[in-house]
């Protein structure tokens, strides 16, 4: 019986060391925790404190309040350095924008200043309202060059073929008078004149010569023998009819003539050209050589800025009676006040909206970080205390294990106590 219970002793003793060894096996979180907490500095010998466990020795000393003061300070200079380069930045971007446009309508002009700007009322539609598609004083208009007079649609011929340019039949064409001249003109062509090469003194007109002009209906000639626009020496008169006129026009061609004699040895033909708001022809016979382009395209009310700068039209002056001179259109200052308005509100406003929808973006993203900052890694010492938690909890379970099968050496005790007892009781009752 006693070697019985020494083996169950020894069983338990056994069995009570490796729970001991459990409890005293750490995880190794716990143990890098414990050793990062255990490793203290130990005190200095000359002051006999310890030195901060979070921070580090330095030889630095600590900076004193004023100079955190004055770093304050300083923040608000930093951020206004921040915006002036935000502003000298858009500014570079909007120069550089216009550079690139300029050079791309350059390149497409083929001439330098690729735009005019329009200083008179002369091919305006209108006394007093100045309309989008039609040349008005204050626009400017885009100059596109041509290499061959041909190029050129006048309003002759464009009667018969249709074309159209700012709300009329035919090109406007921008060329100095006499070919020099500090002001360009800007004006519709009419016609063109081709010197009759027999008779040398007279004009052939190859632009009446097609249905859309008869003799003596639309087109008439002071030669009575004339039946064709051919050798025409005296003068004709031209019936043009459109939304904004009805109206007769003469052509001296003897004066045309002894103007284009004049410029000996000049042998090509010329072009007669027409303001769209004038009463009459332009004077002078106008060679393709001095033409500098025709129009093409037109940025309404813009030039206006121009002419107020240097003066030749003041700001806000409208014209009160027909054909006054240094004056524009009131709906044109209106539409300019207008645009300049809305090219600085525009950009402001989408700068500021672009501004909020960022915080608002940001304090919609700022909702979230709450679920994630539960799963950023915990500071070591919080750590530690969850590991130590977790592993108690295991100890816990360990201590309670689930009820096992009796050994082979319980079950012998088991059989083997009963007959104890019983030589317990003999033994006591011989003993009486």
């Amino acid at each position: 019986m006693e070697k019985y219970s020494l083996s169950l002793g020894v069983q338990m003793e056994e069995e009570e060391e490796k729970l001991s060894e459990q409890e005293e096996e750490p995880s190794e979180d716990v143990e890098e925790a414990v050793e990062s907490r255990d490793e203290t500095p130990e005190p200095t010998e000359e002051t006999g404190e310890e030195p901060d466990e979070t921070e580090e020795p330095s030889d630095e000393e600590p900076s004193p309040p004023k100079e955190e003061k004055l770093e304050k300070v300083k923040k608000p200079k930093k951020k206004w350095v921040g915006s002036a380069l935000l502003i000298l930045r858009d500014i570079g971007i909007a120069l550089l924008i216009v550079l690139i446009v300029f050079l791309a309508l350059w390149a497409y002009a083929g001439v330098w200043p690729p735009m005019v700007v329009v200083e008179s009322d002369s091919m305006q539609h209108d006394n007093y309202v100045s309309h989008v598609g039609v040349i008005d004083t204050g626009d400017l208009v885009l100059v596109q060059h041509v290499n061959d007079p041909s190029e050129i649609e006048t309003y002759a011929r464009s009667r018969c073929n249709g074309h159209m340019t700012y709300s009329d039949y035919g090109d406007v064409i921008i060329y100095n008078q006499l070919g020099g001249g500090d002001k360009p003109i800007i004006h519709r062509a009419l016609i063109w004149l081709k010197i009759n090469t027999t008779t040398n003194d007279s004009f052939d007109i190859p632009d009446l010569d097609c249905g859309a002009w008869e003799l003596g209906v639309n087109w008439w000639s002071t030669n009575i023998s004339v039946t064709e626009p051919l050798n025409l020496r005296e003068s004709i008169m031209l019936r043009l009819e459109s939304d904004y006129r009805d109206a007769n026009f003469t052509i001296n061609l003897a004066n045309l003539l002894a103007d284009y004699q004049a410029h000996q040895p000049w042998r090509g033909g010329g072009f007669v050209a027409l303001g769209d708001h004038n009463p009459g022809v332009d004077s002078s016979f106008i060679r393709h050589d001095w033409i500098i382009g025709r129009a093409r395209g037109e940025l309404p009310w813009f030039g206006l800025i121009k002419l107020a700068v240097t003066g030749e039209v003041p700001w806000g002056k409208t014209c009160q009676y027909e054909r006054e001179e240094n004056c524009a259109t009131g709906n044109s200052w209106t539409s300019l006040t207008v645009t300049l308005i809305l090219l600085i509100v525009i950009p402001i406003s989408l700068d500021l909206g672009l501004g909020y929808y960022q915080k608002w973006r940001e304090r919609k993203k700022g909702k979230r970080p709450e679920k994630e900052e539960e799963e950023e890694p915990l500071p070591p010492e919080q750590r530690l205390e969850k590991v130590i938690a977790r592993d108690l909890a295991k100890k816990k379970k360990l201590k309670k294990p689930p009820p096992e099968e009796p050994s082979e050496v319980a079950a012998e005790e088991a059989t083997h106590e009963p007959a104890e007892s019983s030589d317990a009781s003999a033994d006591n009752s011989s003993s009486r």
